[in-house]
């Protein structure tokens, strides 16, 4: 591991990006990155955006991208990937835990959202969670509907502290249905990465146990911006290291 220099990426073509922590955190946009990307894009580079927040459509991170002034090549978020492997598995109902982005990714690709006999629990970011949500995830799962996460996010940091993510969610239906999730889709899993061409690509993320793990597992490099989730301390804590790290992207 060591830091990143501005020739570092001059041999990459495609960078794959997080979002929370690496572009914004919350409302708060993280400038000296997105500057770093608008220029890296107007290089040449091929920017692609992957995030496990599954609260949001891909149109409402098109548009605020945009205003930020960077056009995407593509946003892939873990909703549209878990739709994605639930209609390669033939699922066809499911009880959804979850936010907008997550409904509509099921339903725009044909996949019900029930209150009776799912064949599937779908579990996101679900910021009205509340006890009657955990009693039915809890036992359809229990039950024996097949158990899937969009991602494992403990947390995102914001300003003044920590917002808990979707992982704590589904640890609360594991716990009580005495289930661990069948697939996990979101980083640093594989499948929010199918069918994507990995040659020339290298991954920039905030977050050691998602986006960093999840390009050393892919065999790709990695890129830890100390702008999210974790500092540079984490990483003898954690034992996932970075090929690069950097305070921020602004050098680029």
């Amino acid at each position: 591991m060591r830091a990143l220099k501005p020739e570092d990426l001059e041999n990459f073509s495609t960078i794959l990006c997080d979002l929370d922590g690496v572009v914004w955190r919350e409302k708060n946009v993280i400038w000296e990155n997105v500057n770093a990307l608008r220029e890296l894009k107007g290089r040449g580079k091929r920017l692609i955006f992957i995030t496990n927040n599954s609260s949001r459509k891909p149109d409402d991170y098109w548009e605020r991208l945009r205003e930020l002034g960077i056009e995407a090549d593509m946003i892939i978020t873990s909703s549209t990937a878990t739709a994605n492997y639930l209609v390669k598995r033939g699922i066809k109902r499911v009880y959804a835990v979850g936010e907008e982005g997550l409904f509509w990714a099921l339903e725009s690709n044909g996949i019900e959202i029930c209150e009776e006999e799912p064949q599937a629990v779908v579990v996101g970011i679900d910021r009205t969670f509340n006890y009657e949500k955990l009693k039915k995830a809890s036992n359809f799962v229990y039950f024996g509907a097949l158990f899937v996460a969009t991602n494992l996010d403990a947390h995102v940091r914001e300003e003044n502290g920590i917002l808990p993510g979707a992982g704590s969610i589904v640890s609360a239906i594991s716990y009580a249905s005495g289930r661990k999730p069948d697939v996990v889709i979101g980083k640093p899993n594989r499948y929010i990465f199918e069918n994507l061409d990995l040659n020339g690509a290298v991954l920039i993320g905030d977050n050691l146990e998602t986006d960093i793990l999840a390009g050393k597992k892919l065999g790709i490099p990695t890129v830890f911006v100390l702008s999210g989730v974790h500092k540079l301390e984490d990483v003898e804590r954690l034992k996932i290291e970075p090929d690069f790290y950097a305070e921020n992207l602004q050098r680029l």
